[in-house]
């Protein structure tokens, strides 16, 4: 019985502990890119804002660059939200112009390839069932980047 209570007041402190990080940025990335991509797929629903903090993970076409042609997957804060209107504590890290998120849009990306040192929280990722081998960007800023 001990041992039961124990286990779940240990489990109760991680389960807050986790709950807390998930609006906090984890840290600052060391390197980024910037790329000019199409929006090719959103594959579902954006979750309500209202849930929980969440990333949430779409697909993009390259146009241009030393990446041009590639297919790239990229999550974006908090999707629903236009970029400049994000007023927590992501606000230090996500940024830009870009007002909604609209297939076959072209977007300026500011990119880095390593999501975990940004940011810790719940990641929507309907791709990982299908994709679990590609790199997964987390988008640090997003703007129009020009028409269809």
């Amino acid at each position: 019985m001990l041992r039961s209570l124990i286990s779940l007041s240990c489990f109760a402190l991680f389960l807050c502990a986790s709950v807390s990080l998930a609006g906090e940025p984890a840290g600052t990335p060391t390197a980024t890119i910037e790329v000019t991509a199409r929006l090719q797929k959103i594959p579902g629903k954006f979750p309500a804002d209202e849930l929980y903090d969440y990333a949430y993970v779409m697909q993009y076409q390259v146009e241009g660059g030393t990446m041009d042609k590639q297919t790239i997957l990229v999550a974006h804060y908090k999707p629903r939200r236009a970029r400049n209107e994000i007023d927590d504590n992501m606000k230090k890290v996500v940024g830009g112009s870009l007002k909604r998120f609209d297939v076959g849009a072209l977007h300026r990306l500011v990119l880095t390839a390593e999501m975990r040192k940004v940011w810790k929280g719940a990641v929507v990722d309907e791709f990982f069932d299908t994709d679990r081998k590609s790199k997964r960007y987390f988008c640090l800023k997003a703007d129009p980047a020009g028409g269809k």
